[in-house]
């Protein structure tokens, strides 16, 4: 079984979102610009834009999805579009602890939708993870059992740069070394950070080390490690983080999100390798691409 951990829905309201941060044009002259980029902008049915994806994940044999809202004008969408796959994808809803609302949205769809984690981008909304704010959110995860997902380390959106933003954020605030003491302090809570940390891996070492409540995702390309001093290689990557998550606080992740690329099967296929030539038992692969994140779900 396959359960990925990390896919973007990135529906229309996401495109939408990003278009409102460009000032005196109009919204779909913006979109045009996302358009001749190359990506495709879903249509205005999140329900087909589900069931796209799930032709996506039968194709390249994939069982189950984490599906991000990415940014908190998707939770609605998001939320009914799982709902309408329930036993394939299980929904996350990005949250900005500075924006009250954006908490209680996604509270007032739980008893319907059913969210499965929140998602914390401290980048890109400008907050502290050690921030009162912060502990409001964890104190509504652990009310509903939800995973608490925390970016860290470099945050690039590039659909951002199509249209003319700066598509990258600063990484200060987003180090896994501040949630250290978070996490410490609500051990009966889990968290997620994901990428290994997108740059900030010895400090996610030093989480997972610290806190047994601390998981991490594979997701994407980490193409952080050639910039990385001394570089790495994606092998000594998966092996460091197992000698010290252990093989059971690691989550398989494909960053999928855009169209027409689909599904990120590649991903998959260069981390299954890559975990091969570390040295990944066979369970312990079994339980990277799946079984751990059924666990950490209740599923």
């Amino acid at each position: 079984m396959v359960f990925d951990a990390h896919v973007h829905f990135f529906g229309r309201e996401f495109y939408a979102f990003q278009a409102t941060f460009v000032p005196r044009e109009d919204p779909e002259t913006v979109l045009g610009r996302v358009r001749a980029g190359g990506l495709e902008i879903p249509g205005p049915d999140p329900k087909a834009h589900a069931a796209r994806w799930i032709a996506e994940m039968d194709r390249n044999g994939i069982d189950r999805a984490v599906m991000f809202a990415s940014v908190p004008t998707e939770i609605n969408t998001v939320g009914e579009a799982a709902a309408s796959f329930p036993r394939r994808l299980f929904p996350y809803a990005a949250v900005n602890p500075t924006a009250p609302a954006t908490l209680q949205a996604m509270e007032s769809l739980q008893s319907k939708v059913h969210f499965k984690g929140v998602l914390l981008f401290p980048s890109m909304h400008d907050f502290s993870i050690q921030s009162p704010e912060v502990a409001r959110v964890i104190d509504v995860a652990r009310k509903y059992h939800l995973v608490v997902f925390v970016h860290c380390g470099r945050l690039r959106i590039n659909v951002r740069k199509l249209i003319g933003l700066n598509a990258d954020f600063p990484a200060e605030k987003s180090r896994p070394r501040d949630l250290i003491p978070v996490a410490r302090k609500n051990p009966d809570v889990n968290f997620v950070v994901p990428h290994f940390g997108s740059g900030w891996f010895e400090e996610t070492l030093a989480l997972g080390a610290t806190c047994s409540n601390v998981y991490t995702d594979t997701a994407g390309s980490n193409a952080w490690i050639l910039e990385h001093n001394p570089p790495l290689s994606l092998a000594e990557v998966f092996e460091s983080a197992r000698g010290t998550f252990g093989a059971d606080r690691i989550l398989f992740g494909s960053d999928s999100g855009i169209f027409p690329r689909g599904y990120r099967a590649d991903v998959l296929r260069t981390q299954e390798a890559t975990m091969r030539t570390a040295g990944f038992s066979h369970d312990e692969q079994h339980a990277v691409l799946g079984g751990n994140l059924t666990r950490l779900l209740e599923i």
